[in-house]
């Protein structure tokens, strides 16, 4: 079965994986339809011996960087336990042969499959109601608490928030960067551009132009709450929200992502921890 990077196949990344790949814990799992692709890699349905439906990701720009972000993606993936984080299943490495014939290994990890991404739900949804947005957000709130407890994703975008049956859950965490010093290991480029177009935190931009080391957890609270607002408006968060912006919502959520979503970093709720808080409390004085 051929896998490959862009739809046109017109590249260099077209690999045949054959029919099945085996995992580091000697599972096999059948690779079928093709799900998306991002920038290295791309993402197909795979199933086990059992029935049991997958998604599949394979490393399909194997160089040394990328190698290593995409191990420190399963490392990280395999450390955090959240019903709102996508969950970790396997991984391991497979033979492939390209348009060449020439033979080369890349790694793959297997994770759970989901649903369908935010982006397309809201394209479905005329309004998302407050019994369904306040449990998700807190979901996803309680999400980022978890994972800053390891690492800052960095790459937060209504594309990386997928659903699964009533869930919506965080995942791609192939820019993550980790908080221990023992575990981090520095593959950014100064000046070089750490984000999601349209998604980027003010200071992540800053420091793209003047080489600032300033991205950090409160970067994840900008990203996270400018994906809440746009969850509520339809529109992208653009320019400066203020006390009389409506976002379709109670007043206290409303105060909570406009002082998330402040230019000046110190001032938004430092890390998920903080912000799970801040919501928790929005939300039981809302009621």
């Amino acid at each position: 079965m051929e896998i490959f990077l862009n739809n046109s196949k017109d590249n260099s990344q077209v690999f045949d994986v054959g029919d099945e790949v085996f995992t580091s814990a000697g599972k096999s799992y059948e690779v079928q339809d093709r799900i998306g692709a991002g920038g290295n890699g791309a993402v197909y349905e795979c199933i086990d011996t059992g029935g049991n439906i997958y998604a599949i990701k394979f490393l399909l720009r194997p160089s040394k960087k990328n190698s290593l972000r995409f191990k420190q993606e399963i490392t990280l993936m395999q450390k955090v336990d959240h019903p709102h984080i996508i969950k970790y299943i396997d991984n391991g490495m497979v033979e492939v042969t390209d348009k060449y014939g020439n033979g080369t290994e890349i790694p793959f990890v297997i994770m759970e499959k989901a649903d369908r991404n935010l982006v397309d739900f809201l394209k479905e949804t005329d309004k998302v109601d407050y019994d369904i947005y306040a449990a998700q957000f807190r979901g996803l709130c309680g999400a980022l608490e978890e994972l800053h407890r390891f690492a800052v994703h960095r790459d937060i975008k209504p594309e990386n928030i997928l659903i699964k049956g009533e869930t919506w859950v965080l995942s791609d965490f192939g820019l993550c960067e980790f908080l221990d010093p023992e575990e981090h290991r520095e593959l950014t480029r100064v000046n070089e551009k750490v984000g999601p177009a349209f998604w980027m935190s003010p200071e992540a931009i800053t420091s793209f132009y003047f080489g600032k080391d300033l991205i950090s957890t409160y970067s994840d609270v900008f990203q996270i709450c400018s994906i809440f607002v746009f969850v509520l408006t339809k529109n992208y968060p653009g320019g400066v929200l203020s006390d009389t912006d409506s976002m379709n919502t109670t007043p206290q959520i409303r105060q909570l992502l406009i002082t998330a979503l402040s230019n000046d970093f110190k001032k938004r709720p430092m890390d998920g921890r903080e912000l799970l808080q801040c919501y928790n409390n929005a939300t039981f004085n809302a009621n």
